[in-house]
């Protein structure tokens, strides 16, 4: 149900105070004072995130009532030169905000007639085009902007360090398409593919190049001078941007790459600044054209009782309080963009470092959440809520759920290994969940239920709930579903086949040529030549296998560093899947010495149970690379 909003006598209060303050301090039209007490908050939440969190800069910006009530830069832009982070002129490479550009340009088009967004996109495109995986189940840009094309994910090496580097968008679309998982319009998993392919869309629709129709219809009718998705930026704009980092060392920052790539209607390449930001803002909220209703009009949900998306957009709930939320991460970068159209209020936080343990994403997040309190009281959560009608039994939601969005044809299928979402009981009328809150200080999270598969968090905000279908819903992450896995999906039974078969092969590392050594010194009698190799493949495999898990430990040692690694591509990553290929050609030849062993009577029978048993670890461990597609070169076709 539609209907105005009804102020409270604290936020009517709040708005006769903007009103005054504008005018006493002479503001200009498009710009008013902010209640000092709100100032103070963001000074000091930002104070306390750049000190804590060890992160270079940052800038905000509120809008409200058609002005920008604050707009303020933070910190540094660039730790080498101590350039101060400027509001106006300082920008900030977006990430997947941009996708919101992405999103009002097709919009546009939906609006004007040139775009049908239930129309299968090949009709549109002229360079690129999506195979019939699916015979009647065409993709849709209704599709694209809800992230429910069916896409798989893979941002394996998808971006540059140097924009000059960059390819054009519709050889990378070819060239780097992944596979079409799943019929589209089944399930919500967030798709940077899916945007991109958009943008092209946004391009052959339009007869523009995307960067060009995002400049004339979007920033320069709105006054964004300091904002372009063009790569390489025009000089006046590089000149001025901001560098990424990541903590390094006890006190320093390492700057980050990766922040340009042929995929920029997902994100790549694109940059701003607060205060266009803060236009852009206002213009969603002011003006009712019908691309902006567009955008902000639901268009898909997963599940009835939990939020869902627009374009561009994710539902946004706080309490009482509705809106519509965008967030961007990009190598050094984090972003959050929140719009209360029924409070006419706008808040964009921004910021040029990672963080501590990447909690620069969250810190944006939490800053919003503050602001939003302070700005619009009255929508918090009162308290945990009574249960309606609990469900009889819970044992049927717990399990393992990986998020929809895993790859299941990429190196990045390992994140379904390490980032798996647990559910178990609470009691007769709860769950718990460890792997959905997006606070890093708060992993578990505990759910009263609500009856029907709905449930919704004690002492918190959040809901979550389960689909006749089986798939996990959060009001956290709207744009990706979870599907719970199978008892030989289960990530922990993974971790378990490849921890036990890493030690039994690092124990044959060592004990196949100490036994070696000691049959020499006794002067035993040798045996066969096979029999020698076999032995010495096994131990050789075990080396490999310690190989192959330190590199894979210094991967995953620095989560930031691992966030540039991946889309940039590194040598460390390749040394990774060229040793998992390696173990997995050197398993096939131990199992075929157990199997000889056997047949040829080699060594006692303890010898050969011992060498079985390292086959099958080793198998154990081939068969986890390939599972998660740590396998490079011809042996990966396996793990397809």
């Amino acid at each position: 149900m539609n209907t105005k909003p009804i102020r409270t006598l604290s936020t009517m209060a709040a708005t006769i105070t903007l009103a005054t303050a504008a005018l006493l301090s002479g503001a200009t039209p498009s710009e008013a004072a902010a209640p000092a007490d709100v100032e103070a908050l963001v000074d000091d939440a930002i104070a306390g995130h750049l000190k804590d969190d060890r992160i270079p800069g940052a800038a905000v910006t509120v809008v409200s009532g058609g002005k920008t009530i604050l707009k303020k830069g933070y910190g540094v832009a660039d730790v080498d030169t101590k350039a101060p982070v400027n509001a106006d002129r300082t920008g900030f490479f977006l990430g997947s905000l941009a996708k919101l550009f992405t999103a009002q340009s097709a919009s546009q088009l939906v609006a004007k007639g040139d775009l049908d967004a239930k129309t299968d996109v090949n009709k549109y495109l002229r360079k690129v085009d999506v195979p019939n995986t699916y015979p009647g189940r065409p993709v849709t840009l209704n599709h694209l902007l809800t992230h429910t094309a069916g896409f798989d994910s893979d941002l394996v090496g998808r971006n540059k360090a140097e924009a000059g580097d960059v390819e054009s968008l519709a050889d990378s679309l070819t060239e780097r398409r992944p596979p079409r998982v799943r019929a589209p319009g089944k399930l919500t998993a967030y798709d940077n593919y899916g945007y991109a392919l958009a943008g092209q869309l946004v391009a052959d629709a339009s007869g523009q190049d995307f960067p060009g129709y995002v400049d004339k219809h979007i920033l320069k009718p709105l006054g964004m001078s300091n904002s372009t998705v063009t790569q390489p930026q025009p000089k006046r704009i590089a000149t001025r941007l901001a560098r990424g980092y990541r903590p390094s060392g006890d006190s320093g920052w390492t700057e980050d790459k990766g922040q340009y790539g042929a995929w920029s209607p997902a994100g790549p390449g694109a940059v701003s600044t607060a205060a266009d930001m803060g236009r852009w803002m206002k213009d969603q909220l002011t003006r009712d054209s019908a691309a902006n209703r567009l955008m902000q009009r639901m268009h898909y949900r997963q599940d009835p009782r939990v939020p869902g998306l627009g374009y561009g957009f994710e539902e946004w709930r706080r309490g009482a309080h509705t809106g519509w939320f965008k967030d961007g991460d990009i190598t050094g970068f984090h972003s959050n963009l929140l719009l209360l159209p029924k409070q006419d209020l706008g808040i964009f936080v921004v910021f040029n470092g990672d963080g501590t343990d990447g909690r620069a994403n969250w810190d944006g997040k939490d800053l919003i959440n503050k602001i939003v309190d302070e700005l619009a009281p009255g929508g918090a959560a009162a308290g945990s809520p009574h249960s309606t009608a609990a469900d009889p039994d819970l044992s049927s939601y717990t399990g393992s759920y990986r998020a929809a969005r895993v790859s299941r044809s990429s190196l990045m299928a390992v994140e379904g290994l390490v980032g798996a979402v647990t559910v178990e009981k609470d009691g007769d009328k709860g769950l718990r969940t460890t792997g959905l809150s997006l606070n890093p200080d708060r992993s578990e999270q505990r759910w009263t239920a609500q009856g029907n598969g709905l449930f919704r968090e004690k002492g918190g905000d959040a809901t979550i709930a389960f689909t006749e279908d089986g798939d996990l819903v959060s009001s956290a992450m709207p744009t990706t579903a979870y599907e719970k896995l199978s008892w030989r999906q289960s990530p922990a039974l993974h971790m378990g086949l490849l921890g036990s078969g890493l030690a039994v092969l690092l124990v044959g590392a060592i004990a196949f040529p100490v036994t070696a050594a000691v049959r020499r010194f006794r002067g035993r009698t040798p045996h066969p030549v096979t029999a020698r190799a076999a032995r010495a493949t096994a131990a050789m495999t075990g080396l490999l296998a310690a190989a192959f898990t330190a590199a894979l430990m210094a991967v995953v040692s620095d989560g930031n560093a691992m966030m540039e690694m991946v889309p940039l591509g590194s040598p460390l990553l390749t040394t990774v899947t060229v040793l998992g290929a390696a173990v997995v050609a050197a398993t096939l030849a131990v199992v075929a010495g157990a199997v000889a062993a056997w047949l040829r009577g080699w060594w006692t029978l303890t010898g050969r149970i011992l060498f079985t048993l390292t086959a099958a670890g080793s198998l154990a461990v081939a068969s986890m690379l390939l599972q998660y597609h740590l396998v490079a070169g011809a042996l990966g076709w396996l793990a397809g």
